[in-house]
């Protein structure tokens, strides 16, 4: 359910966690893990991690497009011991995607994102 936007001027103050995960499961090999648009945003960074059974892998990237090009570097990656998924980006129609791919189909992805 989408109820609209916030709008505030000023300092904005809250107490406890602000939330604002989302989950992706693995339905094949290589999975849109997410998407933004193209004429709304160039750049977004995304905290990443991935989980299959015990195993975590955890990153920071950023997504930039430009142009119908979608450019990617990950970074700060950590993992339990095994690299649990791949990731690239791409421009398709006026959305840039960011695709999670592996050998591992029963990752399940959960992020934080940033647009810019």
């Amino acid at each position: 359910v989408n109820f609209g936007n916030i709008t505030a001027s000023g300092d904005i103050t809250a107490s406890g966690d602000i939330l604002n995960t989302q989950i992706v499961q693995m339905t094949n090999s290589s999975s849109v893990i997410n998407t933004f648009n193209t004429g709304s945003h160039q750049t977004c960074k995304y905290v990443l991690q991935v989980t299959s059974a015990s195993f975590i892998q955890s990153s920071e990237m950023l997504v930039m497009q430009s142009s119908s090009n979608a450019f990617n570097t990950e970074y700060a990656q950590i993992n339990s011991g095994l690299n649990l998924l791949d990731f690239t980006s791409e421009v398709s129609a006026s959305t840039t995607r960011l695709i999670g791919s592996g050998s591992f189909i029963s990752c399940s992805v959960k992020f934080n994102r940033t647009l810019i």
